[in-house]
């Protein structure tokens, strides 16, 4: 069996479908008598009926395209289709019909019997078809599930393989929800009349998330959308108290609302915790005027409540709100951490900032420049992103004429520019040691000079620094000085990796977070999975890694797959390195997955290191110096030819 031009989240289908001994040349159809059919058909009733509308607004489109409308129950039958010729005429000679069945035991994989087998959106295009006689076809499939979780059939869309459009898969999973939603409503209308008013108030926020629940504040109702807001299956959602999820205060809130309102209100959650939602919240009244039924739909966006226990998290790259208040973090160890540094922004001392690469030491810097009360700016200079020739002009500034391309008006520096603020000097254990000299005595004497001046100007600046090395190291190798060391290091501060953190699910979802407010009206989750891979994974470029990991995972999920769960397929991760984590690490083993994560971005990105750069989450100048530090790195560079 060749599968080298099956799609990666079909082969699973293929393999299943040679088990099961179908023959690609010649099917063995199942095919329903007329009393059976009949049968299913009445189980499906419901379904049908309460689904016309939205059945037929999305075949309407496509009647002149030569595309087919088809609805099966949860054992891969037919049941019901909508369809003009010449198109059904030909799908009927392959029994694309009423009264077939297209599980994958029948017809190998395709889209209705694939999507049965995984429950989830699935679409088959062309040769992907496991049987010869079903490749003229382009099919696209997503299951149809219960407001109790349960499947009950698959909805697809079928037509010519030449007419096949990425986008199409997305509008049927679209028509699947609005199906489940309305055959929700039509359950909800058979139990009392009241619940019409319920009906009316849910259709008006169709497909967004819904919960309803009693005037005893259990959860009767609830579909899989908001099901994935609470953390479980809608099975394990109904029945269970509202105060699980939104608190006894908050609860007692929404049940004593007399009108349709919108409250603020905090949801406990092991994955979002510290997160505020607004809630819509509608009351359904009897004719007493007592509380019948209460509605929630999600308002506006997730955003994260300012609080004074937050912890800001250790995120690399642009911080969102350096006041704080965007702040996020949920490892004890590392909140301990924040707090100590937050503490000690109070004093003038140095801090030195210790941590691996991605571990967040800019953010930290931020933190500690907002809680020290300084008046004046933060300034940040990346020590190893600057030509040795410039940085001490970079650092204390220079007057005019100073040198050959010096500025007629001259500049003053870093220090001068972080007056009464703080000065952030990132990765300096790369700064060159004649420079080091020249900065030991602005920090000893609290005066700078610019270059070409004899006049030393007295600085207030408060002096962080950041490294991803053991500068003690490099001290013993003569490569940094010991007196500049021990000056910076006045207060030490060392952030723990991410494999060493207890929030990686957290950060994990606060990434995925960002992505699904980016893209808009767009629903995003994590497969079980896909948790225990990334549980698994060593991420040697730490927090920056998660980040791009995630967005990566996020658009292919969503743009390539079309589906909204992120599974373990999804993640770009090196496999050799998903293996259960060892309690120790050689610093060689960590530049052997950095030069790794490097190369497998450089080949991702067809050589174009800017694009490189950005997706590693470092400047273009580091990426540089990672290409000379690694042999490999250097010949893939000449393989791309880039310079």
């Amino acid at each position: 069996m060749d599968l080298s031009n099956i799609p990666p989240s079909l082969i699973s289908s293929w393999k299943r479908s040679e088990n099961f001994g179908v023959d690609p040349c010649h099917v063995n159809d199942d095919l329903l008598s007329g009393g059976e059919l009949t049968e299913r058909r009445e189980r499906m009733k419901e379904l049908l009926e309460s689904s016309a509308n939205i059945l037929s607004q999305l075949y309407e489109p496509l009647r002149s395209h030569l595309f087919m409308l088809v609805l099966s129950d949860l054992d891969g039958y037919i049941v019901a289709k909508w369809g003009d010729p010449p198109f059904t005429d030909r799908a009927r000679q392959v029994w694309l019909d009423i009264g077939a069945n297209w599980r994958e035991d029948i017809k190998g994989t395709n889209a209705i019997g694939t999507a049965l087998s995984e429950q989830k959106p699935v679409s088959v295009r062309g040769e992907e078809h496991y049987c010869q006689e079903n490749r003229f076809l382009t099919c696209y499939a997503s299951p149809l599930f219960s407001s109790t979780g349960e499947l009950l059939g698959i909805l697809d869309v079928s037509g010519d393989a030449r007419l096949h459009h990425s986008h199409t898969l997305g509008m049927v999973v679209a028509a699947a929800h609005a199906c489940q939603t309305q055959l929700l409503l039509r359950r909800t209308e058979q139990e009392l009349v009241l619940h019409l008013q319920e009906l009316n108030a849910i259709t008006e926020r169709t497909p967004q998330p819904l919960i309803s629940v009693n005037a005893d504040g259990i959860i009767t109702r609830i579909n899989r959308e908001a099901a994935g807001l609470l953390r479980l299956p809608q099975t394990k959602c109904i029945g269970q108290p509202l105060s699980r999820w939104f608190g006894q205060k908050n609860t007692q809130k929404i049940l004593s609302s007399q009108n349709s309102t919108s409250l603020h209100l905090n949801v406990k959650s092991d994955l979002q915790p510290g997160k505020q939602q607004s809630w819509l919240i509608q009351p359904v009244m009897d004719h007493r005027k007592k509380i019948f039924r209460v509605l929630l739909s999600p308002g506006k966006p997730l955003h994260t409540i300012k609080q004074e226990t937050a912890t800001p998290c250790s995120v690399p790259g642009k911080n969102p709100d350096p006041s704080g208040s965007g702040s996020f973090c949920h490892c004890p160890e590392t909140a301990k951490i924040y707090q100590f540094a937050r503490r000690v922004a109070k004093t003038d001392s140095s801090i030195l900032i210790c941590g691996e690469t991605g571990t967040g030491k800019d953010v930290l810097a931020r933190e500690i420049h907002r809680a020290s009360g300084r008046k004046g700016s933060f300034i940040a200079i990346n020590c190893g992103a600057i030509p040795e020739t410039l940085i001490e002009s970079e650092l204390f500034g220079y007057e005019k004429g100073a040198f050959t391309g010096a500025r007629t008006e001259g500049r003053k520096g870093k220090f001068e520019a972080a007056a009464k603020g703080t000065l952030f000097l990132d990765e300096i254990g790369e700064m060159p040691l004649t420079s080091q000299a020249s900065l030991l005595r602005v920090l000893e004497d609290k005066t700078v000079t610019r270059i070409g001046s004899n006049r030393p100007i007295h600085t207030d600046v408060r002096i962080l620094a950041a490294t991803n090395k053991q500068l003690s190291q490099e001290v013993a190798k003569g490569r940094f000085r010991a007196d500049l060391y021990y000056r910076l290091r006045e207060i030490e501060i060392l952030l723990p990796p991410l494999r060493e953190r207890s929030d990686l699910y957290q950060l994990a979802e606060y990434f995925l977070e960002q992505v699904v407010q980016e893209l808009g009206d767009v629903s995003l989750s994590f497969h079980p999975n896909t948790c225990k891979q990334l549980s698994q994974y060593d991420w040697p470029g730490n927090i920056r890694e998660l980040r791009q990991v995630i967005r990566q995972a996020a658009y292919h999920a969503c743009f390539s797959r079309e589906s909204p769960v992120i599974t373990k397929d999804d993640l770009s991760l090196t496999q050799t390195l998903c293996q259960p984590l060892q309690p120790h690490h050689s610093q060689g083993i960590l530049n052997d997955y950095e030069e790794e994560a490097i190369a497998r971005t450089i080949r991702a990105t067809g050589g174009n290191l800017t694009a490189t750069a950005r997706l590693l989450g470092i400047g273009r100048t580091t990426l540089y110096r990672k290409l000379s530090q690694y042999p490999r790195l250097k010949q893939l560079k000449e393989q791309f030819k880039t310079e």
